[in-house]
């Protein structure tokens, strides 16, 4: 017997005039935050994706991006609020597995001043975002969201954290507070943010090399150089760059920044969000975790990273 969201699905394909090869979807995805399954039509592919209610406003934040901003976004087909769940058309493969064998700098490059364009168009807008029930993780707000974090004692400890440890992360609050503070000095607003952005979490179409940025339900108002650094640092380790390539790529994807400030504020301000871009990390893990059922989210074994990253963070 098909799941509710299957059905719908199917009948609504149908009503829109899909003609559907496949009596049963394959499932190509299944996590405690998403679960997609792949329709086979005489049009081509297209996906289902199902998301928990903590991020169901995925499929609204793809409608404003596409509508309003014209972003890079998945092209939406239907959407249903009561399963949290909506029909999306094929926009190709993952980026890595497509530069994971040669990899094209000039792709990568555009797909950043893509994702580039879109922030800097949605930063005016910052308000709509608010209202749509994105979170709020502007900088004048990380100091609050770090220390409470840091206080769910129980959470830490059981991954990995020691309560010395614990009691140097409440010191070094300060430092976040300072690092803030600098970051806001320069002119570059802050605006939509993908809280995991990474070439995973991007497709590309094999013929016309048009990208996609998915994974939508995890964004939130935010400093930009965030989700800039992790993409990159991401980039680095899949693609295994050299220190000389991961600069030039660099240089080549803050381009569209010149606009707002000098290249030696850029500098600066990579310097600087370098410092706390992992507590940006901790948060996104932790919101992940607040979202789905506990019991699965353990089951995927990844425990440890809340801990790593503050680690590092204590350490730095």
């Amino acid at each position: 017997m098909q799941h509710s969201h299957i059905l719908w699905a199917t009948n609504t394909l149908k009503n829109k005039g899909y003609r559907i090869q496949q009596v049963t979807p394959e499932q190509v995805l299944c996590t405690p935050w998403s679960e997609v399954s792949r329709f086979v039509t005489e049009q081509g592919f297209v996906y289902l994706k199902m998301v928990p209610p903590a991020l169901s406003l995925e499929s609204n934040i793809i409608t404003v991006l596409h509508e309003q901003f014209h972003a890079p976004v998945p092209q939406i087909i239907a959407i249903n609020q009561e399963e949290h769940c909506f029909l999306m058309v094929d926009a190709g493969i993952q980026l890595h597995e497509f530069l994971k064998q040669d990899f094209r700098p000039e792709i990568f490059i555009q797909v950043m001043h893509d994702y580039t364009a879109m922030q800097i168009r949605t930063m005016d807008n910052v308000d709509l975002f608010l209202q749509l029930g994105v979170p709020d993780w502007r900088l004048k707000q990380l100091p609050k969201l770090y220390r409470q974090l840091i206080a769910q004692d129980d959470l830490l400890i059981d991954d990995g954290l020691t309560h010395d440890e614990l009691k140097k992360l409440g010191v070094l609050e300060p430092k976040l507070i300072a690092i803030c503070e600098r970051l806001s000095r320069y002119a570059i607003p802050e605006t939509l943010g993908h809280c995991d952005f990474h070439d995973k979490n991007i497709l590309v179409n094999q013929q016309t090399h048009q990208t996609t940025i998915i994974d939508l339900g995890e964004v939130a108002i935010t400093y930009p150089f965030f989700s800039f650094l992790n993409c990159l640092h991401r980039a680095k380790e899949n693609f295994a760059l050299t220190d000389s390539q991961y600069e030039d790529l660099i240089d080549a994807c803050l381009k569209p920044w010149l606009a707002l400030e000098s290249s030696i504020h850029l500098a600066e301000i990579l310097s600087i969000t370098q410092q706390c871009w992992l507590i940006h990390s901790v948060l996104g893990e932790y919101r992940l975790m607040q979202s789905v059922d506990q019991a699965s989210f353990q089951s995927l074994n990844r425990q440890g990273r809340l801990a790593r990253n503050l680690r590092y963070w204590l350490d730095q």
